[in-house]
């Protein structure tokens, strides 16, 4: 008896879009990487920001899931930043339903997010489709965070699935370091049999050529991969058009009048947590609506917030103030953005965030003082020198101009300068991921606690606890443990959770005021762990650990699986009832 002839992928599409209130768009694109996703494993895939990359690889995944056959596990949506996870899961809800009201299928899907929370009840990326971090990815892949003894539950899981590596350039940091150990974790991720789909309007060139290296010198079949892009003369990315203003000093300096004189909604985006709060400030004091977004925002508050970008409407507000977390994942036509000057690759994702569908205007304001201490001196030295608002303006449609502005900056001999500081971090690291296709079978806990700080990041990874002000006083007074309800230690878990990064110098860590305490007359850091029963499946209280120095905070830390550090709550400042955040670490 033959088949029933499959759904168009073009169907499933239009459902999606339609369902946001969008048109359709018939890219040619999406045709090229649907025939390529049945062919190849890898695939780098280059398109402007909305242009709908993410319904590009949604569809095929979908239309399996609506007709009950699968050729991959499950979808694993990555991004560079916890803060719009959330926003991105949902999105995928909202097709799930979508699709359920035209299809009538799919009935029974499990769609998680995962960004390396406090998570017993449930296996890591588990799930038909997982929201996540490229943090939470690796460290699970690699069984830093298992159940029990069950290293390798993940990686059979991962291994099988479609993996969509969405902007992985904003992983860049100040020595190159994450994109440096990429090639690498993409090859492992290959090697075990994944498919992986590299998905960005602002590619390297460098990062490209080095993950095909490292692959062609790992794998000793001949393996094939495959670059599909947008082209604009043949087929128009179909955005209003940006003019684009590249203007004299600070954002900071001039919020007043940029709220005030350009259309609204205005995006306004700052590189410092400090900077992003003060302009919130100015902008409520004029009276105008609202929202502040950043990384130092308990988990609470970053869902509600996140949730207004796909949500829209009247209640979305006429200013969004925020850091480099509304450079991927924010699907919002904004008509104004500002924004302080940062690298290449890092400017053209702010400015694909204004005039998606209707014309708009971007500002960018030149004083590289803005960048200093958070972005590399030479990626910076090497944008101010390449850019002009013609090729800005283009680049938003155009990702031949873009890549040219990028591979401008990112040269070889750039990207080797960056790196070169911590050759020796990365060959430690790499000592570990390089063998790990041929020996997971072998890896202990011992020799993944040497690792941890350095799978991804340079910096180790805090996860803070934000307790109430009559927990914490209770977490003062008490010895060594609390017993408190399983309720209140769920809400807290689920709610009040933030992380940070402490970047560690040759001399040790430094000192974080923002988690320092007072007891006894001394200054400590104070550790929770969750009493968790798994026989009863329930909490039972909290563990409390002090330290006398962050450098003991970040070897526990190593040990431990799942402390949290407790926020002073001086610390955590708000505007009225509204969070502005942990806003100062160190002052």
């Amino acid at each position: 008896m033959p088949s029933s002839p499959r759904i168009d992928l073009w169907d499933v599409v239009k459902v999606v879009v339609e369902s946001r209130g969008r048109t359709l768009e018939r890219y040619r694109y999406f045709e090229e990487l649907w025939s390529q996703l049945e062919e190849k494993r890898l695939i780098f895939l280059q398109a402007p920001t909305g242009a709908g990359k993410t319904e590009a690889v949604l569809a095929p995944f979908l239309r399996d899931l609506i007709e009950g056959v699968r050729k991959w596990h499950s979808l694993v949506y990555v991004l560079p930043t916890r803060s719009l996870v959330y926003n991105m899961f949902y999105r995928f809800c909202s097709a799930l339903r979508a699709c359920k009201e035209s299809f009538g299928k799919p009935k029974y899907v499990v769609i998680d997010y995962d960004y390396g929370g406090f998570t017993p009840a449930k296996a890591f990326i588990e799930g038909d489709i997982t929201v996540t971090t490229y943090d939470t990815l690796l460290y699970t892949f690699y069984g830093f965070r298992s159940y029990g003894h069950h290293l390798l539950l993940s990686v059979g899981k991962i291994a099988g699935s479609l993996v969509i590596l969405d902007e992985v350039q904003l992983l860049q940091d100040s020595h190159w370091y994450s994109l440096s150990l990429m090639p690498y974790h993409i090859t492992n991720l290959v090697a075990l049999g994944a498919t992986v789909v590299v998905m960005t309007a602002t590619l390297p060139k460098v990062l490209k050529e080095n993950t095909l290296e490292v692959l062609s010198r790992s794998l000793l079949e001949e393996f094939s991969h495959s670059v599909v892009k947008a082209h604009y003369e043949e087929n128009p990315i179909k955005r209003g058009k940006l003019d684009v203003e590249i203007k004299r000093g600070r954002l900071l300096d001039s919020v007043s009048g940029v709220i005030k004189n350009l259309d609204k909604p205005i995006l306004l985006v700052f590189n410092t947590v400090e900077r992003a709060v003060e302009a919130f400030r100015q902008v409520k004091k004029s009276g105008l609506s609202a929202v502040l977004l950043h990384s130092r925002i308990v988990s609470r508050e970053r869902r509600l917030r996140e949730s207004l970008f796909e949500r829209g409407g009247e209640e979305f507000p006429e200013v969004v103030v925020a850091t480099q977390v509304a450079e991927a994942g924010v699907d919002f036509d904004f008509r104004t953005i500002a924004t302080e000057i940062s690298p290449i690759d890092s400017l053209i994702q702010r400015l694909g965030r204004c005039a998606r569908r209707r014309d708009g205007e971007a500002l960018i304001f030149d004083d590289v003082e803005q960048a200093k201490g958070v972005y590399p001196d030479v990626a910076m030295n090497q944008t101010v020198q390449s850019i002009d608002e013609a090729s800005l303006s283009a680049s938003t449609v155009n990702v031949e101009v873009a890549a040219d502005l990028v591979n401008g900056v990112y040269s070889k001999d750039v990207v080797n300068q960056l790196s070169e500081q911590v050759s020796d971090e990365l060959n430690k690291s790499l000592a570990f991921i390089k063998p790990f296709r041929t020996s997971f079978v072998y890896v202990n806990r011992e020799l993944l606690r040497n690792f941890a700080h350095a799978l991804l990041r340079l910096g180790t990874e805090i996860r803070c606890v934000l307790p109430s002000a009559e927990l914490y006083e209770q977490i003062l007074s008490s010895k060594d443990s609390l017993k408190i309800s399983g309720d209140m230690i769920a809400k807290l878990l689920s709610e009040n959770i933030l992380s940070i990064s402490i970047m560690q110098e040759k001399v040790g860590a430094p000192d974080v005021p923002a988690l320092k305490h007072q007891i006894g007359g001394k200054e400590v850091y104070l550790a929770i762990h969750v009493v968790y029963d798994a026989s009863s499946q329930s909490f039972e209280g909290i563990k409390i650990k002090s330290f006398s120095s962050m450098r003991m905070v970040i070897d526990s830390l190593r040990r431990q699986s799942l402390p949290l550090l407790v926020i002073n709550p001086s610390y955590y400042e708000r505007y009225g009832d509204y969070d502005l955040g942990l806003v100062k670490l160190y002052d």
